[in-house]
């Protein structure tokens, strides 16, 4: 990312991007931080609703 020059990004302006896109939609404040600590702690809306397809599940991958 960006397209035309993949890994052109710093983490802290991949982190930056993240930050935009979730307070895009509202899941974190406009004025938002997030880093390497706090990303796996921001609570996605439909969280309770996700069901993993068992076709990209490691365990179940090569087990058709």
């Amino acid at each position: 990312m960006p397209y035309p020059t993949p890994g052109s990004l710093s983490n802290d302006d991949t982190y930056a991007v993240v930050a935009y896109v979730l307070s895009l939609n509202g899941i974190l404040p406009a004025d938002g931080k997030v880093d390497r600590q706090s990303l796996p702690n921001i609570k996605m809306p439909n969280r309770d609703g996700f069901i993993p397809d068992p076709e990209f599940d490691p365990r179940y991958i090569g087990k058709k």
